[in-house]
């Protein structure tokens, strides 16, 4: 196909300088054939979140708390226990492991205890693997994943808070909020890198599919709309999902910058645009 492709457009540059003539290229997109945030269901319900929480404001209260009789640090890591309160009865063990490595890097993992041991229930027999995908550090980590031999917690304990201090003689501080779960990362006492500082953190959990009895209406999630949970379809194609809902939201504030760059996820600058 390549071949053929290219094939075509020597021909054609051939042709216009035979004729003394230039043919500009154009190049166009079908775009009901890609799919909108509106018309995605992981997307449109994070947005949804994102938009409902913004139009709280400080009345919002973030159901995802840092259990602080949890935390052990040990050899550069941080390990503890996100609790996320679904209702009064039912708060969902999400696993957190902050890892601070010699480069200067601190990386942050969040799991969810349930998938992590396989205590799920997959549907329709699927073979899909029940654990999360994490072999990310093979992929995007610059600089090795060895520990940091010199973080160390910071002795002036702030109720509510835990401070660890890493980097170059120390000088980077990560300050990890309990209530609600945020973590703010500083060099020389000025925040940089803010995660969850507005409070768009939803890591969806694992729930069984309770099949719909005619007549009858569940009381839990009656509030939520659970069309594209299971399996949703675009372009005549059905995407079933024998784990459920299980995306990932997050804001990430780059406090005091202007510009972020980075690889858009389509063609445009590379100073990435925010990402509502």
């Amino acid at each position: 196909m390549a071949r053929s492709r290219l094939s075509s457009w020597t021909l054609l540059f051939t042709l216009a300088v035979l004729f003394g003539c230039f043919i500009i290229p154009g190049a166009t997109v079908k775009h009901e054939n890609f799919k909108k945030c509106a018309q995605s269901g992981f997307c449109k319900r994070n947005r949804a979140l994102a938009d409902d929480v913004s139009a709280k404001g400080s009345s919002f209260s973030s159901p995802y708390e840092l259990d602080a009789t949890d935390l052990h640090f040990e050899n550069g890591q941080l390990t503890g226990t996100i609790l996320k309160t679904v209702s009064h009865e039912q708060k969902v063990k999400l696993p957190i492991l902050i890892s601070f490595l010699e480069s200067g890097v601190a990386r942050v993992t969040v799991d969810e205890a349930k998938r992590m041991t396989g205590d799920i229930e997959i549907r329709h027999g699927s073979q899909a693997r029940k654990e999360r995908y994490n072999d990310a550090e093979s992929w995007v980590i610059v600089g090795g994943t060895d520990l940091s031999k010199s973080a160390t917690l910071s002795t002036e304990a702030q109720e509510g808070f835990t401070t660890v201090l890493y980097g170059p003689d120390n000088t980077y501080q990560a300050v990890i909020r309990h209530a609600p779960f945020s973590v703010e990362f500083q060099r020389d006492g000025q925040t940089h890198v803010q995660l969850n500082n507005k409070g768009y953190l939803n890591m969806e959990h694992w729930r069984r599919k309770v099949e719909a009895v005619e007549g009858e209406q569940e009381v839990l999630g009656a509030q939520e709309d659970e069309s594209t949970w299971w399996e949703e379809t675009f372009g005549g194609n059905t995407d079933t999902k024998p784990r459920g809902p299980e995306s990932v939201g997050l804001d990430i504030t780059f406090s005091g910058y202007n510009h972020v760059f980075g690889i858009p996820e389509h063609a445009d600058s590379m100073s990435l645009r925010g990402t509502r």
